[in-house]
């Protein structure tokens, strides 16, 4: 599970972009899609759009794909999915590191609140947009 902003991929756009883009989707949750294009302002002028502030294209007119996350800690379907007892990562209040310690969710409650205890034992009632599952890469 990865983080707002980061890196996912970079896939040519081509007739299995689509593809590629669902299954991203279904594995990350919200996706921001960036066109690059080697000529981007000859491309946008061509179909008479402006380019955006970092020079970006609509992904549906470039030559290449880059995937980044568009979302905060877990989506909403992760959020349904996640039963009493399973781990997940995040910034506890007493440790420095965000993301960096490991806890239990204890207590699920409406639409977006967790309880968590984490592995010294501190019980923290937190959102999941503060927390990601954890996952066996990461330990």
């Amino acid at each position: 599970m990865l983080l707002k902003g980061q890196f996912i991929a970079r896939i040519p756009n081509d007739e299995h972009a689509e593809s590629k883009i669902a299954e991203f989707k279904r594995q990350h949750g919200q996706l921001r899609l960036c066109g690059r294009h080697k000529d981007r302002k000859g491309t946008m002028k061509s179909h008479g759009l402006t380019p955006d502030s970092r020079g970006d294209i609509p992904y549906r007119l470039a030559t290449e794909i880059v995937i980044y996350r568009a979302e905060n800690g877990m989506t909403y379907q992760q959020f349904k999915s996640l039963q009493v007892g399973d781990l997940v990562a995040g910034y506890h209040i007493y440790m420095r590191s965000k993301f960096g310690a490991t806890g239990m969710v204890v207590e699920k409650k409406g639409k977006n609140k967790l309880t968590i205890v984490w592995s010294n034992g501190l019980r923290q009632r937190t959102t999941r947009n503060k927390v990601i599952l954890f996952s066996k890469e990461k330990a």
